[in-house]
């Protein structure tokens, strides 16, 4: 059975549109693959920020499952170097308009920007036995799913580095926390590359003089936004994450444990100890689901109650008196 975790990480449902993406000539039946990734099935039109990093996981793990290991390689490959990457980049040239930015000055800004996209996200550049190396940090699992991410993130850093410093450079030396470095060298990029395997980390050499030449960088006229963070706490981070999947109304405890990957137990303890339960919780964001579709929509009371879960208009009703001190009808007819 696969361990529980203890915390929740959060990722932007723009990087899971693009993990989607991945699967365009994958044959595969779309609904079936959102219900195995734990995916909403909304996710193309929905108007929610942020998922589980559990997701992303998932789409991993399906996509080294239904690919070889060549395809997996170059599928992420041609993604990072054509999407992906340039993404950041670009706003690491927004963030750093100063003239020639150093490679290490790029991949400092790069650190900062992560974490806005996945609560999960910790590269950073780190000092080890005297040399310089781009770490990325992440707790290690013998779920499949990791092999497969870690693939993903030694592709994606070494794509990074590549265009930040020159398409010539390569990597020399790679500290990965697999046990296994054969099926990281089926890129022509990572094929002469000294690999160290069962480290903490994932980890790729640096040399200093690199560091310290000019990035490439292209231009940019937008402005460095670096928005707010994904919140810190277990409360503000669950909210974010299971919010996507209450479009159909109250989720069972249960549910929210799987959607997670957490023990139900755990749930209630973490949000006992910021003061609430979890019915409490989600009663709360159902109420705020309610009251957006009775002030947006013309849909009737009827409709939106089954759409929340409710078994009828009277049961909704009466809940929404209970904490609104009017019925459904009279917040719609005040709001409009």
């Amino acid at each position: 059975m696969a361990k529980k975790v203890e915390a929740i990480t959060a990722v932007k449902r723009e990087d899971v549109m693009f993990f989607l993406s991945l699967f365009k000539d994958v044959e595969h039946e779309s609904y079936a693959l959102l219900r195995d990734a734990g995916i909403p099935n909304d996710v193309f039109n929905a108007t929610y920020t942020h998922l589980p990093e559990n997701t992303i996981k998932n789409l991993i793990a399906r996509l080294g499952e239904q690919t070889c290991k060549e395809d997996f390689a170059v599928n992420v490959w041609l993604a990072c170097k054509q999407a992906y990457v340039p993404r950041f980049l670009q706003q690491v040239a927004a963030c750093l308009q100063s003239t020639n930015p150093t490679v290490k000055q790029a991949i400092d800004t790069f650190g900062e920007l992560l974490p806005l996209a996945s609560s999960g996200g910790k590269v950073s550049l780190q000092q080890a036995g005297g040399k310089s190396w781009l770490v990325r940090e992440k707790a290690f699992s013998d779920e499949a799913w990791f092999m497969y991410a870690e693939w993903f993130s030694v592709i994606f850093l070494n794509e990074l580095l590549a265009s930040l410093i020159g398409d010539e450079w390569q990597a020399k030396e790679i500290g990965i926390q697999h046990h296994d470095a054969t099926d990281f060298q089926f890129l022509p990029q990572l094929r002469d590359v000294q690999f160290y395997t069962t480290r903490p980390v994932t980890a790729i050499l640096l040399p200093d003089d690199v560091l310290n030449q000019p990035a490439q960088l292209k231009e940019s006229s937008e402005g460095c936004d670096l928005g707010d963070a994904i919140p810190s706490s277990f409360l503000a981070v669950f909210k974010l994450v299971i919010s996507p999947y209450l479009s159909t109304g109250k989720l069972p405890i249960k549910w929210a444990a799987q959607i997670l990957n957490l023990n139900v137990r755990t749930i209630q303890r973490r949000l006992d100890i910021e003061g609430v339960t979890y019915s409490d919780v989600i009663e709360q964001m159902v109420l705020e689901h309610a009251l957006t579709m009775l002030k947006t929509s013309s849909h009737p009371i009827t409709a939106i109650a089954i759409k929340l879960g409710y078994s009828d208009s009277a049961h909704f009703t009466r809940a929404f008196k209970r904490q609104m001190k009017m019925t459904p009808s009279q917040y719609r007819k005040l709001h409009r």
